[in-house]
């Protein structure tokens, strides 16, 4: 089985995550082979980290045989001015490519609408009839009047489809009521995650040290981005407060991320019981989850997604306090069985998620051991592979 997928764009920001699910189906499926096309062009985020315009300047990662990646070329299109994203590919030749390939199954991860890139699919799809299955990561996308007008053509695209996977009960409810997707058809798998990867078993003594942490105390974590959006100035918020109120003696805060273009500034966050790594490669990411005895996301809900950083501090193994309210459509989490669900953005709420988890030690590692048995049951990579070699080929045999 011959399986080709494309790419808005190639992220190498993060690693091989945007190849590796292709990488994993290989090893679990030896029959199968596997071609990728994306942009030439780096995205905005790889552009921003790396200074780079193209993916063959910032260098890719080893690939394994039986795995083609096909860089095209192609034009960046800007349809929004946004911190973050607001840029589309066109790739002219990747209809050609698909044609010249001749795959037997096309998985292939859509935008939030339907780019030049699906329409090609499409069209090549419907002419050579080949099944198409959609993979998404379950993003909260607002069905806003200009989402409604486009569904008009978008529907019968998406609906040729002969399966979607997507990652939480969120991305499902989009597909049913935007495009009136079949429910049936619709396969609800948790984002895949490298758990060996993310569990860090060194020596952390000199991390700690380093974050300004004493033995036996907690160090509460945050992950990701430094932004208001993000909800990082939550929980400096808390760690604010946290300076004049004793009951949070012996908690460090630790920040493990930058700003990057954003309009704040990492300084913001540095006062006497916080420490701010800055930007680490992620490859030292595993390191610093497990340095944190707690690792908070004060605000998944904007926008609602499952974010990597959730995924792999689940993959760690790691106690969270998470701001996502009622909206836990997004994320495999339940309240007090293998994490701490707050609503977003609340400080007081996560104020006091942290001083009931330094209260009791049982219930951090019970929490803890709880969501990395559902990671290592659920999300591994290989686990993720096999089921969606069991889609493709399902859908292939019909």
């Amino acid at each position: 089985m011959l399986i080709a997928d494309s790419h808005e764009f190639i992220e190498l920001y993060r690693g091989d995550k945007d190849l590796r699910v292709g990488m994993e189906m290989l090893k679990v499926a030896p029959d199968i082979k596997f071609v990728s096309f994306a942009p030439d062009k780096a995205s905005p985020n790889d552009r921003e980290r790396f200074g780079r315009a193209t993916l063959q300047e910032i260098g890719l990662p080893e690939l394994p045989e039986r795995f083609a990646l096909k860089l095209l070329e192609s034009k960046s299109i800007r349809f929004a001015q946004k911190e973050s994203g607001g840029i589309v590919s066109w790739m002219p030749g990747y209809g050609r490519a698909l044609a010249a390939t001749a795959p037997d199954v096309i998985l292939e991860n859509p935008f939030s609408w339907l780019t030049p890139r699906s329409y090609q699919t499409y069209n090549y799809a419907r002419k050579a009839g080949v099944p198409v299955v959609y993979y998404d990561p379950g993003d909260d996308i607002p069905i806003t009047a200009k989402h409604r007008l486009m569904s008009l053509w978008e529907s019968p695209i998406v609906r040729s489809a002969a399966a979607i996977i997507t990652y939480n009960e969120a991305g499902k409810l989009r597909f049913v009521v935007k495009y009136g997707f079949p429910s049936e058809r619709i396969h609800v798998i948790p984002k895949p995650v490298d758990v060996d990867v993310c569990r860090y078993d060194g020596d952390l003594s000199e991390t700690r040290a380093a974050y300004g942490a004493q033995p036996g105390d907690l160090v509460v974590g945050y992950v990701g981005r430094l932004a208001t959006y993000k909800g990082s100035a939550t929980l400096f918020e808390v760690a604010r407060r946290a300076l004049s109120d004793s009951r949070m003696d012996g908690v460090r805060f630790v920040f493990v991320g930058d700003t990057l273009a954003s309009m704040e500034s990492s300084d913001d966050y540095r006062i006497p019981n916080t420490y701010v790594t800055g930007m680490v490669p992620h490859r030292e990411v595993p390191r610093h989850l497990a340095a944190c005895d707690v690792i908070v996301f004060p605000d998944v809900t904007r926008p609602g997604a499952f974010p990597t950083a959730v995924a792999e501090a689940m993959a760690a193994g790691k106690t969270m306090v998470v701001g996502i309210g009622e909206r836990t459509e997004f994320l495999p989490l339940k309240h007090g069985e293998n994490a701490w669900l707050v609503p977003p953005s609340d400080a007081d709420a996560v104020f006091d998620a942290v001083l009931e988890l330094r209260r009791s030690r049982s219930l951090t590692d019970s929490l803890g051991r709880a969501v990395a048995l559902y990671a290592r049951e659920n999300m591994d990579y290989g686990v993720v592979a096999s089921a969606y070699v069991d889609i493709l080929r399902g859908v292939v045999r019909v």
